[in-house]
């Protein structure tokens, strides 16, 4: 006689960049497991895997994490551990101007306020030249990665990292998309653009949404106002 499974609730979400809702679950004991063996790997790419399987599993409706933004992921993220774990995270605050060991305060957040700010200016059409301009496609939590270790010496990944976040190129005529063309010749594009229509492309990595909260608190110690603004998964647990 199989033993009895308890019963999940479920919720539904909107992924930021698409604006898509889906329905998801909380993870389950199995997963959270998987988190914590990441977490003490202390191995990005291991962290990496294990949080797009997670999104997977607890996502039933078809998607790819590898499609996903890499806010969308941080914010589905947030909102399943709200759902698993506990709506408030608690974070410990301290005065920048204070050495003072008191000079520090509990700030609690709810992950069900947290949201993803995207800047007007930010847009993933962009005008390079005449008509012809560019669709830009975020890059992935592995590209994002690699871009976290590149130095500013490091020319030309960085070009190549740019060239891989072209999702298409059109003219007045027609759209040309990116996957029905070489890498060699979207690479070609990137290194025939004059030096000001290659910023209108970093600025489109610059501007990019961030999964953030503003904060506000008072030194314990010294009375000082802080205002700070907290971004991605690391600064929330």
């Amino acid at each position: 006689m199989a033993l009895p499974i308890a019963a999940t609730p479920r919720y539904k979400l909107t992924i930021p960049s698409t604006g898509k809702t889906v329905t998801y679950r909380p993870f389950l004991v199995k997963e959270e497991k998987a988190l914590l063996i990441a977490q003490q790997s202390e191995d990005a790419d291991t962290m990496i895997s294990t949080l797009k399987a997670v999104i997977e599993s607890c996502i039933e409706d078809k998607i790819k994490s590898s499609d996903l933004a890499i806010f969308d992921i941080e914010y589905i993220f947030t909102q399943l551990r709200a759902k698993s774990v506990g709506e408030f995270v608690d974070l410990i605050l301290r005065c920048d101007s204070c050495e003072d060991e008191k000079a520090s305060v509990k700030y609690q957040i709810d992950l069900t306020k947290i949201q993803v700010n995207i800047p007007k200016e930010h847009s993933k059409t962009i005008t390079l030249f005449n008509d012809v301009g560019v669709v830009m496609k975020y890059p992935s939590l592995e590209m994002l990665k690699k871009l976290e270790n590149l130095n500013g010496s490091d020319a030309e990944a960085i070009f190549e990292i740019v060239a891989s976040c072209i999702d298409s190129i059109y003219d007045s005529e027609q759209m040309y998309s990116a996957k029905d063309h070489k890498p060699e010749e979207i690479r070609q594009f990137v290194d025939n653009l004059t030096q000001e229509q290659f910023i209108k492309l970093q600025n489109f990595f610059v501007t990019m949404p961030k999964l953030e909260q503003k904060l506000n608190y008072k030194c314990p110690v010294c009375a000082k106002e802080h205002d700070k603004v907290v971004r991605g998964l690391d600064s929330f647990f």
